[in-house]
């Protein structure tokens, strides 16, 4: 390794260890977030990169009403944030206690394996071998795989729209994987504050931010991106960047409905995010678009110890109803939440 190499690895390194620092402070804020009820290790398959035998971890959080006896359950996977560089699957806790209270259904947070160590593609080929492994194991899990949604924050709420896309790519691209699996549907993707597009750059972005000095710092996207996106080239991918995507790929990778997009005021990534939603509308796909006043990137992880965001409150709850239209949750089978 490169001394450039050993020196992102050791600043990546030492944002890991501030991240956990920072969500343990997070996590002590009531109402106190689940924890999640246990972790599934499973090794990929021909599609990863680096090769097979890659392992992942998935960390499950269960509805109350948990009973693969009775019924499969919708599934929503989720792919945590921190620029594809930092931060582990325990991060979106509050989230997935939100999904289970008020959708029932089963939450799946993807342990991906980070940048610099794994840069691009690795994280989207991590999201596809676990859509992939929950599908051709849903009995296993209780899982109905004809209702599965996709969710993220940031680099996870990237991942949340360049998964499909890869999934997308296999299925025409005559993968006799997928061809082998039963068949299996994502009916709705939830993105916050999601990357969309490397092809410009930071410096732009955040000047033409309505708070620059809100926005995230130099010191930090810098790095990510020298982490996760070392070959320039690769910019123009869809697999990182969904804005490049053509229409005719957006149509087909995404679903047509229950596309719920919310973005931060004060974000860099807000004009990004607000073009994606409305070129999704005129390729027809229903998307539910918010952006959310004067508020910053990852708001909704403040290291408040004392008390949880309302504007987060008022988020995850939007969320939630496209989530509970999109996979067709019976609110009988929902817990009162007193």
């Amino acid at each position: 390794m490169s001394n450039y190499g050993w020196q992102l690895q050791f600043q990546a390194t030492t944002w890991r260890r501030l991240a956990n620092v920072g969500f343990w402070f997070h996590a002590l804020a009531y109402p106190r977030p689940p924890n999640y009820n246990f972790v599934r290790t499973f090794t990929t398959g021909t599609h990863a990169s680096n090769g097979p035998n890659q392992s992942i971890s998935l960390y499950f959080y269960l509805p109350e009403n948990f009973d693969p006896k009775r019924r499969k359950h919708p599934v929503v996977i989720n792919f945590h944030g921190g620029g594809f560089t930092i931060g582990s699957a325990t991060d979106d806790r509050r989230w997935a206690g939100a999904v289970v209270k008020e959708t029932a259904a089963i939450f799946v947070s993807v342990e991906y394996r980070l940048a610099p160590e794994h840069p691009f593609p690795v994280a989207v080929d991590d999201g596809l071998e676990t859509v992939l492994h929950l599908a051709a194991n849903s009995e296993e899990y209780g899982i109905d795989p004809q209702k599965m949604a996709l969710s993220g924050f940031s680099a996870g709420g990237n991942m949340a729209f360049t998964v499909p896309l890869k999934l997308d790519d296999y299925r025409n691209n005559g993968s006799t994987k997928i061809k082998e699996l039963p068949l299996f549907k994502i009916v709705s993707i939830i993105s916050f504050y999601p990357v969309l597009d490397f092809r410009e750059a930071r410096a732009t972005k955040r000047a033409a931010c309505k708070r620059p000095e809100k926005a995230l710092p130099p010191i930090l996207t810098d790095l990510f991106d020298a982490c996760y996106m070392p070959e320039k080239m690769n910019e123009n991918s869809p697999f990182a960047s969904p804005s490049a995507a053509s229409d005719d790929i957006l149509r087909r990778a995404l679903p047509a409905e229950h596309i719920g997009l919310y973005t931060c005021e004060w974000d860099m990534l807000h004009a990004d995010g607000l073009a994606f939603a409305l070129r999704m509308e005129q390729l027809g796909k229903k998307v539910e678009y918010e952006s959310i006043p004067e508020a910053v990137h990852g708001f909704d992880k403040a290291l408040n110890p004392i008390n949880t965001d309302p504007k987060a409150d008022h988020l995850y709850s939007k969320a939630c109803v496209v989530l509970q239209r999109a996979l067709e949750v019976d609110t009988r089978d929902v817990p009162a939440i007193v």
